[in-house]
């Protein structure tokens, strides 16, 4: 059976699943929360059977980002080497990472923010603190060179191993009959950033599971944090953009469509759930 690792943030952690030292979204009171309560009702778990797969390492870390002078961000080193187990190098990578560079707007908003992530390699001393705001016009161009230095390095490490990289799509807050997604949080568009994990595949010779081209919502507590729905409906997208389940697969799982509410930066918008450092990715228009 193919060893299949994930490369994540917090939407791919599950408690006793990720190494040791790794923040974990889905532990405790979280589990019970969400429904999300077994590895198997992850996504990854889902999508990897699909794949006719195994686990072999969930290297996700909770609030990290793709961009980043060290660990945890997805293109340490660290985060890389964690990736196999036991010596023993994954078949298939699954990368599933970015939310946190377009919700912080990139690493230097997240140090100021002081998230909970930061590398800890950063003296926090020498970075004024500071309320993210609008990002800057070239976070997503930042953002794409982070992704093809993170694959590069990768396929360095497991030159003979398949890495798929899945784009960015929107979450559906709980119960609400209408897409919630935040498409321009802070004046740089989600789409200019799955552009660049787009392209930053294709420097690298890596596949892409262009979720977010399917325009479909997945159910979260949040916003952003699946349910047991959500993870079902999202296993179904990736499973679906990879070719291995069809339109009946998505539909099974309820998966609403999206629908883009407006175009402009949510920072400064009335509608928006929130855009500080407690960001959220979530209009109540």
């Amino acid at each position: 059976m193919k060893r299949v690792s994930i490369l994540g943030d917090s939407i791919s952690t599950f408690e006793g699943c990720v190494p040791e030292g790794f923040r974990v979204y889905y532990e405790g009171a979280r589990r019970r929360a969400t429904g999300v309560k077994l590895p198997s009702d992850t996504w990854w778990a889902q999508v990897v059977s699909g794949m006719g797969g195994v686990p072999w390492r969930v290297g996700a870390y909770s609030g990290s980002l793709v961009e980043g002078a060290g660990f945890p961000a997805g293109e340490s080193a660290e985060r890389v080497a964690a990736l196999a187990r036991d010596g023993v190098a994954p078949d298939e990578v699954l990368v599933f990472m970015g939310v946190n560079d377009y919700g912080w707007g990139g690493a230097a908003a997240q140090a100021a923010g002081r998230g909970n992530a930061v590398p800890a390699c950063l003296d926090l001393a020498d970075v004024e603190p500071q309320m993210p705001g609008l990002a800057d016009a070239d976070a997503a161009e930042r953002f794409g060179a982070a992704y093809e230095r993170m694959l590069a390095r990768v396929r360095r490490a497991y030159p003979q191993t398949t890495v798929r990289c899945c784009t960015l799509c929107p979450g559906r807050v709980a119960d609400c009959d209408r897409s919630t997604f935040a498409y321009n949080l802070r004046g740089v568009p989600i789409e200019c950033y799955n552009d660049a994990i787009r392209a930053a595949a294709a420097r690298t010779g890596c596949a892409v599971a262009d979720v977010a081209a399917l325009e479909f919502d997945y159910e979260a507590v949040d916003g952003t944090h699946p349910t047991a729905r959500g993870m079902r409906q999202l296993a179904a997208l990736v499973l679906h953009a990879m070719g291995l389940a069809d339109d009946a697969a998505v539909a099974a799982t309820g998966a609403p469509r999206s629908q883009r509410s407006c175009e402009g930066p949510c920072v400064g918008c009335e509608h928006a759930a929130s855009t500080g450092a407690a960001w959220l990715c979530v209009c109540r228009r």
